[in-house]
């Protein structure tokens, strides 16, 4: 239950954040930053997509359609047609943390459909995928309050 409430502060900071910042800046991007505030706010919704249905197979994705636009090693410069809108993937982080908190909620303990190891980082169970996913998206938060100083 703690990850799950470390979960659900992570991702109040996230929207706090993501809501600090001007709707037309989520597209700039600074020198010196691979990529946008739009990219790191879907690379959240996306990673979390994806290593919560590793960890068990019966959460559903939702938007994976979305992987072609914020996976790890893509980047905004290379999208061609049209993507989310800002409040489109707000609504979608909000939903996606109503639908963690409701599937996760007794059964992080659970072994993980498919472990992953990341580096020498070993996840075998449900408990260590949330973990890993707020810790992750902490970092792109910071990324996107760094972000949201190099664009006012």
């Amino acid at each position: 239950m703690e990850s799950l409430k470390q979960f659900q502060f992570s991702r109040f900071a996230t929207l706090q954040s993501l809501e600090n910042i001007v709707v037309d800046k989520w597209n700039v991007q600074p020198i010196g930053y691979a990529n946008t505030v739009q990219w790191n706010a879907g690379h959240i919704y996306i990673s979390a997509e994806f290593f919560l249905h590793k960890a068990d197979n019966n959460y559903e994705m939702k938007h994976a359609e979305w992987s072609a636009l914020f996976a790890t090693g893509t980047r905004p410069s290379e999208w061609k047609g049209e993507t989310p809108a800002p409040a489109d993937i707000m609504l979608a982080l909000m939903e996606q943390k109503d639908r963690i908190m409701n599937h996760f909620d007794g059964n992080l303990q659970n072994e993980a459909s498919e472990a992953i190891s990341i580096a020498s980082h070993e996840m075998n169970n449900v408990d260590a995928f949330l973990q890993f996913v707020t810790w992750h998206e902490g970092i792109h938060t910071g990324i996107i309050k760094s972000l949201n100083n190099a664009i006012k």
